[in-house]
């Protein structure tokens, strides 16, 4: 699960390092993409290692995986943001 945090955490931060200097729009939408996905399956992770009780809407384990669902809907599902990086990548190929 650290593992997963770290990548994440440096993708994104490489993806804002692009961003402030002009670039990096795939980037971004990459680092979203994978950064959603991973903090699905971490929490996921952690609701297994609470057991049964991970799942009760009392715990704070059960919100964080609600939270982190919601990360990979909020500006549409997981497949259409990754066709938007495949069209941001064919944008920039096309005008070069």
């Amino acid at each position: 699960m650290g593992t997963r945090l770290h990548a994440s955490r440096r993708l994104s931060y490489a993806a804002a390092e692009l961003l402030d200097q002009g670039a990096g729009q795939v980037e971004a939408s990459l680092a979203k993409l994978y950064a959603s996905r991973m903090a699905e399956y971490v929490t996921r992770d952690a609701m297994q290692l609470f057991g049964g009780m991970g799942y009760g809407e009392e715990t704070d384990v059960s919100r964080y995986f609600v939270d982190a669902r919601v990360l990979a809907i909020f500006e549409g599902a997981e497949e259409v943001l990754a066709l938007r990086v495949i069209g941001r990548a064919l944008e920039r190929v096309s005008e070069k």
